[in-house]
């Protein structure tokens, strides 16, 4: 049999999956979501592993060999468009590489006027990329072992290589460690910043929200230090770098974590304060959410939200499949930020243990990593002795696709 042949017989025996989901339309409630009525199944299942730094495509009549950017062992991040468009004139967003079109769906081949279709135009002109028959290999991955240690860059002190995303898993030997000190050695990371955030390269934390504000770049970060709580039942801390397109000769980074024992601090903590809503009969301002998809909200939304107020909204992990919860805002109205010689300081606010603080009146859209294997997540609010506001009504769904 000749090689032509050969790769025609693996690629005939290669199928696509179709996937399906349903939505389901929720009434917010005060101190519980309603139930959800279908469950999700995750359509991949990527082990961590050290691969080559490139993916083979496989097609018909041709081999190519294209620069890759995977995602993190426990789940790729989404590689196609929500509004199908692919190829080199359509990036991801955030990322300069080239959208793909989903596999797994009906319209898995890429045309090469950029549409993802399943007709001949689509699968079988000779630019087309049918991405049924693509051999994707991960790649980058570290995992940090022992009380102390440090993550480094790729080829540190040497210039790290463009388009990379790396992870780095700090590992949990223990429920008793509740936390990892950060502290930055050296950096010299791409900034391409705008309006404070990192927008080129940078090392973050997925399970941080907002994840922008907890991205690290530029040099001016050197000597500081960083906090950061596991997450319940979590066995790893997950950081991600992110390198661009863009080689600018930076040598990259070395910080040193170490594990914590005594994570202090009234919202540095996984013990969150919890009180009783006022007006009822001591009910606790705490939320277990184990729905796939639905709503939160402050206390007697869209009413004022009362004050002197510590809620906690806990969201328990369906499965290992879910990689964390999307969110996004219905209404979000809490008191302004106060400015500060540091910057702005919220009096009232939404937050995860450890990562930002969130307040005043903001719309977003966002997912909540769930660090490895963690059992649940839990967000924070907390509202002061002030005249309170409307609050939030924030829609969610637990997502096996991050």
């Amino acid at each position: 049999m000749s090689v032509e042949e050969e790769k025609r017989r693996r690629i005939d025996r290669r199928g696509s999956n179709r996937s399906t989901s349903t939505t389901n339309t929720n009434e917010p409630q005060t101190t519980e979501v309603t139930r959800e009525r279908e469950e999700r199944r995750s359509p991949f299942t990527c082990p961590p592993r050290r691969m080559s730094p490139v993916f083979i495509l496989l097609v018909l009549n041709s081999i190519f060999l294209l620069p890759v950017a995977p995602g993190c062992p426990s789940g790729p991040r989404l590689r196609w468009r929500p509004d199908g468009r692919c190829g080199v004139n359509f990036p991801l967003d955030g990322w300069p590489q080239p959208a793909e079109c989903d596999p797994k769906s009906d319209r898995p081949c890429c045309s090469d006027y950029g549409y993802c279709g399943n007709s001949l135009s689509h699968c079988g002109c000779p630019d087309c990329i049918d991405y049924r028959n693509v051999i994707r290999e991960a790649e980058c991955y570290y995992s940090l072992e022992g009380e102390s240690g440090y993550l480094e860059s790729p080829n540190f002190p040497l210039e790290y290589p463009l388009g990379r995303e790396c992870c780095y898993d700090i590992q949990r030997p223990s429920l008793r460690h509740c936390g990892v000190k950060l502290t930055v050695e050296e950096l010299d990371v791409g900034r391409g910043e705008e309006d404070g955030y990192c927008r080129r390269d940078w090392l973050t934390l997925p399970s941080c929200v907002p994840e922008r504000g907890a991205r690290i770049c530029g040099s001016n970060a050197t000597g500081q230090v960083y906090q950061y709580l596991f997450q319940p039942g979590s066995s790893a801390l997950r950081l991600v770098f992110h390198a661009g397109q863009e080689a600018e000769g930076r040598t990259g980074f070395k910080v040193k974590y170490d594990l914590l024992t005594t994570c202090p601090g009234p919202y540095q903590t996984q013990n969150l304060p919890i009180s009783f809503i006022p007006g009822t009969t001591g009910a606790p301002c705490y939320t277990r959410i184990v729905d796939t998809r639905g709503t939160i909200n402050t206390p007697y939304h869209p009413k004022s939200y009362p004050e002197n107020l510590d809620c906690v909204y806990e969201f328990v992990r369906r499965s290992q499949d879910v990689c964390g919860i999307k969110m996004q805002t219905v209404t979000f109205e809490m008191e302004q930020p106060l400015l500060t010689v540091f910057g702005g300081a919220c009096t009232d606010f939404l937050h995860l243990p450890s990562c930002g603080f969130l307040c005043g009146k903001v719309n977003f859209t966002w997912t909540a990593a769930f660090q490895p294997n963690a059992k649940s997540l839990k967000f924070h609010f907390h509202s002061d002795e002030a005249t309170g506001h409307t609050g939030f009504l924030i829609g969610f769904e637990q997502v096996t696709q991050c």
